[in-house]
């Protein structure tokens, strides 16, 4: 106590440095020590999970990735019978249709064609909300570009998304063969238009196809339609449909020159250039190279494969039971082969060539594959009932003109071709 104030204010100032440096030290030395006995402690736990995964995913197996559809083939699967489904998914008496579609209006006795649901191999596929998809077009134009069966496809999508928002038919562009540019608009907030656009080859062509008074055609390959050509960059979503038109009596140019001869006894030429199937691929090549080629905004295009028709051989093409079955085919009746599978397989191809070729990263490419699916519903066709209130109930006679077995019914299976649409337009 008797110190010098030196000696004080040694004592008074080295403890705090002394502490300093212990304090130093413990900051350095312990979060080495936490990392590795942390380390060590994790390893053991991640090792844990692990083996607790690994036994568990043999039990239940992972959940799928996101938009888990890519992986899905709807190709592929079978119709089921759903009690479910109590009737109608739209009313066609009061929804903007060709007459000759409305299956129920026109008095198709059986009505079991309405309550047969796809069921893909792999997945299920879910019918299609109206409100989730108004939502996902958004301010976007939808367009159908090919033959009728384009057009019903447009049809249904147009009706079924009436039971959430009614359209505004904006423009009808209507002649004897039907409706040559119709389109619908979904007012605010939805903003939808839904626009189709008649081109059976996607080519020009004059004959048949324009006035039914000709009874061949003759098909420009190297010359794509104006209308839909014109409004392309319009376009948020192109569906592309044709193939019934092709096997025709029809001649075929490509740069002025005769490339093809379809059913043309008179002309003195044997069919060349592969035929309509020749024909088909080519206009279905040109039309998606000019797509690829012209687009400068995002797109979403769908090219869907032909949908067969069912004309039982063992009766005339009027004869009142040439579709008159009541139920779908089994697998193994229904049997893809012939021209049917060379068409589709052409829009295989060359939907692959188009995406391996794409010029624009918005620029998406599908293929809305309905053949097998299509191919297996002889059931859902309008046959005789093209008429509304169509004999009713007095005897069909045995020869009737004018039996649709190519068509669909809507409601009826080609509301399943747009259950597959709107898993597209999700996933982009």
């Amino acid at each position: 106590m008797g110190g010098t104030q030196e000696e004080v204010n040694y004592v008074h100032f080295s403890i705090p440095k002394n502490l300093m440096r212990w304090a130093l030290c413990a900051l350095i030395s312990l979060p080495l020590v936490y990392i590795l006995l942390y380390s060590y402690s994790y390893s053991i736990s991640y090792i844990n999970l692990i083996s607790t995964f690994q036994a568990r995913a043999n039990i239940h197996p992972p959940l799928p990735p996101p938009q888990a559809w890519l992986q899905c083939d709807y190709s592929d699967g079978k119709w089921v019978w759903d009690e479910s489904v109590a009737g109608r998914r739209y009313d066609s008496e009061n929804c903007d249709m060709r007459q000759a579609q409305k299956c129920v209006v026109n008095g198709k006795p059986d009505n079991g064609y309405l309550r047969w649901r796809w069921q893909p191999a792999g997945c299920n596929l879910s019918a299609l909300d109206p409100a989730e998809f108004l939502h996902a077009v958004r301010g976007k134009h939808l367009a159908f570009v090919g033959d009728s069966i384009a057009r019903t496809q447009a049809e249904s999508l147009v009706c079924i998304l009436s039971t959430f928002s009614r359209p505004e038919t904006v423009h009808q562009y209507e002649e004897r063969l039907g409706r040559k540019f119709w389109r619908w608009v979904f007012p605010a907030p939805h903003n939808v238009n839904v626009s189709t656009y008649w081109s059976p080859f996607l080519v020009r062509a004059e004959g048949t196809s324009a006035h039914y008074a000709m009874t061949q055609e003759t098909v420009i390959l190297d010359a794509l339609t104006e209308p839909w050509t014109a409004d392309l960059d319009a376009m948020d979503v192109m569906v592309v449909s044709v193939g019934h038109w092709f096997p025709r009596p029809a001649m075929y140019y490509d740069d002025g020159v005769v490339s093809g001869v379809v059913s043309r006894p008179e002309v003195n030429r044997t069919d060349i250039g592969g035929g309509y199937l020749g024909a088909h691929r080519t206009a279905m090549r040109r039309t998606l190279d000019y797509v690829n080629a012209k687009s400068t905004t995002d797109k979403l295009v769908v090219v869907a494969t032909i949908s067969p028709a069912h004309f039982d051989a063992r009766y005339g093409p009027n004869h009142r039971d040439a579709c008159s079955r009541q139920k779908p085919f089994e697998e193994w009746e229904a049997e893809v082969s012939g021209a049917e599978a060379e068409m589709r397989k052409a829009v295989l191809d060359e939907a692959a060539t188009a995406v391996a070729q794409r010029r624009r990263s918005g620029l998406r490419f599908e293929v809305l594959d309905v053949t097998r699916l299509a191919s297996m519903r002889p059931d859902g066709h309008p046959g005789i009932y093209i008429f509304r209130n169509a004999f009713a109930g007095r005897q069909v006679p045995e020869t009737v003109a004018n039996v649709d077995c190519r068509h669909w019914c809507a409601p009826g299976p080609v509301d399943t071709f747009n259950d597959i649409l709107m898993k597209m337009v999700a996933a982009a």
